[in-house]
């Protein structure tokens, strides 16, 4: 009697669960992209020898984020911002991370790795901030974040 009582019971546990399940939505965000700034490698590099990595969280709610690789488009904007100096918008591409399916809200961390930064001459010590957008395939503009102040010590 208690084997038949314990499978009744692992049955309506597992019906329940799937009744359950089945009734979330899946995360629904805009469809214009929303990022973060996640992480950076490090904020003191020295000139030409250090490259800086950073981390970026993104939301895409229609998942249309990336290139295809015959695509030569940019979607990923990273403005260098120097006092003294103009800013200077260098275009990247994020590959196609489109999910399959019907449910196309994304959320996930883009790596970028900069290679190493040059100093404006004269300088011994430079510093620079990055700002950072994404571009979706629609043309939504994401929101802009920033890196904090990274020094370069200059050669």
């Amino acid at each position: 009697m208690k084997a038949k009582s314990f499978l009744i019971f692992l049955v309506c546990v597992v019906a329940a669960s799937t009744f359950y399940f089945s009734c979330l939505k899946p995360p629904q965000f805009s469809e214009t992209p929303e990022i973060n700034f996640v992480s950076i490698n490090s904020t003191n590099v020295m000139e030409q020898a250090d490259s800086i990595k950073m981390v970026i969280g993104f939301k895409d709610g229609d998942g249309d984020l990336g290139v295809h690789q015959d695509d030569t488009s940019t979607n990923c904007f990273i403005t260098d911002i120097r006092p003294g100096k103009p800013d200077y918008t260098y275009g990247y591409r994020i590959p196609f991370i489109t999910p399959n399916g019907t449910v196309k809200d994304i959320s996930g961390q883009i790596s970028i790795s900069l290679p190493g930064i040059t100093c404006i001459p004269g300088r011994t010590i430079d510093s620079v901030t990055y700002k950072i957008k994404i571009r979706d395939r629609v043309g939504h503009l994401s929101n802009e974040v920033e890196t904090p102040l990274i020094l370069v010590t200059c050669q």
